[in-house]
């Protein structure tokens, strides 16, 4: 799960990654990626859920064995 700060900054780069594409600031493919970026970023902080974390126990559980 993620804090709240977490939660507060995925909201800010989700906005930042549509901001950047909305605008027209970015074209293209790095649009298009900004875009990508954006969408993940807002579905982590509205969810609470960081799959870097749940990635990280996981390399934990292993090396700990």
């Amino acid at each position: 799960m993620l804090s709240k700060d977490g939660v507060q900054a995925r909201y800010i780069l989700a906005f930042c990654c549509f901001f950047l594409s909305g605008t027209e600031m970015l074209t293209g493919s790095a649009a298009t990626i900004s875009g990508i970026m954006g969408t993940v970023e807002l579905a982590t902080a509205l969810l609470h859920y960081s799959p870097l974390y749940e990635l990280y126990d996981i390399i934990k559980t292993y090396s700990q064995s």
